[in-house]
């Protein structure tokens, strides 16, 4: 028998999730907007050179990997708490919700994770071709280093872009193999 407070807990856990789903659409809402805002600078003319400023999109992926980190942590709150609910009988959940989670940890949708990552590539790409592009790698042998630099972190952005994925597609994974102990004792639930 389910006392007040694990009842409490687990409307708690309904609430977590619906406004943890809301955080993460508000978390890609913010990250598309910043980087369009920031690529959207370099057309506007505010009487400064944009060879004075370039140095910024280095931090582009950084900012794209923050949002990313945010957005994953969200994700991955939410896919908890729904396996939970769904597979764990003490959740008093409804036949209809348990089979609903099962569901949505047998057909996970894909393409919002990749989506996501896909982003994160392009608009780092795009920071290093609009760097390329205005020509602010200049040549010579003293420049070498600065060409070495903007090589490593082009290779370490996108590493670190496709790592993070793919740490986050494992720990979804994870979540989803998730199984109750059977005939164990809970610890807060049953007594």
């Amino acid at each position: 028998m389910m006392e007040e407070n694990d009842q409490e807990f687990l409307r708690a856990l309904h609430e977590e999730k619906i406004r943890t789903q809301n955080e993460r659409t508000q978390l890609v809402t913010m990250k598309l907007a910043f980087i369009t805002v920031l690529f959207g600078l370099s057309s506007v003319d505010m009487g400064i050179d944009i060879a004075d400023i370039f140095w910024l999109l280095y931090f582009v992926p950084l900012v794209a990997i923050s949002y990313d980190l945010y957005i994953m942590s969200a994700d991955s709150r939410i896919k908890r708490v729904g396996v939970f609910l769904g597979r764990n009988p003490v959740s008093l959940t409804g036949r209809a919700e348990r089979e609903w989670e099962r569901f949505c940890t047998s057909y996970r949708d894909g393409m919002a994770p990749s989506a996501n990552l896909f982003f994160s590539i392009i608009v780092t790409l795009a920071a290093a071709a609009f760097i390329l592009s205005q020509g602010l790698l200049p040549g010579g042998v003293a420049d070498r280093l600065m060409k070495l630099w903007f090589s490593a972190w082009l290779v370490i952005s996108l590493t670190a872009i496709a790592i993070l994925w793919a740490r986050h597609q494992r720990l979804i994974k994870t979540i989803g193999d998730y199984m109750p102990a059977k005939g164990k004792r809970l610890v807060g639930f049953i007594r």
